[in-house]
């Protein structure tokens, strides 16, 4: 398994690299990437804060592509450990090796509960870090995906341009029909017993989901009115309002960027990271039936194996 380290510029979907199977993206560092996998381009911002006395390097936002299966596979994650500046470089980088060392585990719950278990045990209960860990399945078009209290990603629907959160109230999610005991999707490093929610929601051609980090629903005005959560999504339908129509995938995320520097009136004060997927509505070579449910089945983990290292 190989990993890419030239930073690529995003561009035109047809211009950005193709993402080859076994290939990994991933890092705590600065970074502009775009990519194209069967079903979905891919693009990565992530931007380290460094203190004024600091040698510019790694944070701790921590971004995580794959691509296996022959293109139907695509794993998407989001990690952002708590505070900024180079003391917690190290262990965002722990946290992306063990992203790594466990990508091949299928269900996104079992995933997180296995990450939530490594980062306790190198963390020691020092800090915790919130998360975003994502299957896209090309053959049926569903993201599936858990959320380890990070904010929930947003959702541009092609049919309507709405935008919204993307959670278990959202029409059109599925959820885990296991009952909930206990507690459940805490980030990673509180409790090392906690479970995870898996949900999955069908992309249509067109279909946009963004994942961010908390500097952008955290950035604060000269004054200091935080924009908030909901504030960050009307940030977002504003910019899809404006004359030149909705934002183009491949330029939403500098649109993105120049707007909150604006809200902001000053460099950000923590590590920012954003991951834009679009489905471009392309579609991997044909399964039949029973091999398409017989491989979501393992992305939902529903009577499979696993076949992460023990």
């Amino acid at each position: 398994m190989r990993t890419t380290t030239t930073a690529i510029q995003p561009t035109a979907p047809e211009d950005a690299h193709r993402l080859q199977c076994m290939e990994v993206w991933g890092g705590a560092s600065q970074a502009d990437h775009a990519a194209s996998v069967p079903g979905l381009d891919l693009y990565v911002h992530s931007t380290p804060f460094t203190e004024a006395d600091e040698t510019p390097g790694g944070g701790g936002d921590v971004y995580y592509i794959s691509r296996c299966g022959s293109g139907r596979v695509t794993r998407i994650a989001l990690a952002d450990v708590a505070g900024h500046g180079s003391g917690v470089h190290e262990l965002a980088e722990q946290l992306r090796r063990a992203m790594r060392k466990s990508v091949n585990i299928a269900n996104q719950s079992k995933l997180a509960r296995s990450l939530n278990r490594t980062f306790d045990s190198f963390n020691r209960g020092e800090r915790f870090a919130t998360a975003l860990l994502a299957t896209y399945f090309a053959p049926t078009d569903h993201l599936v995906f858990v959320n380890a209290g990070h904010p929930p990603p947003l959702l541009r629907k092609h049919s309507t341009g709405e935008w919204m959160e993307l959670d278990a109230g959202t029409e059109g999610v599925l959820t885990d029909p296991t009952p909930a005991i206990g507690i459940r999707n805490l980030p990673l490093g509180v409790i090392d017993s906690t479970d995870y929610l898996q949900l999955a929601y069908r992309l249509a051609p067109g279909d946009c989901v963004l994942m961010y980090t908390d500097a952008y629903s955290e950035s604060s005005t000269p004054g200091g009115s935080m924009i908030g959560a909901d504030g960050f999504l009307d940030l977002l339908r504003e910019l899809d309002r404006e004359e030149r129509g909705p934002m183009h995938p491949s330029e939403m995320i500098p649109t993105v960027n120049a707007a909150i520097d604006a809200y902001r009136g000053s460099p950000a004060q923590d590590d920012q990271t954003l991951v834009l997927m679009h489905h471009n509505g392309t579609n991997p070579e044909k399964l039949s039936l029973g091999e398409k449910f017989s491989i979501l089945g393992q992305v939902l983990g529903l009577g499979t194996i696993d076949t992460a290292p023990a």
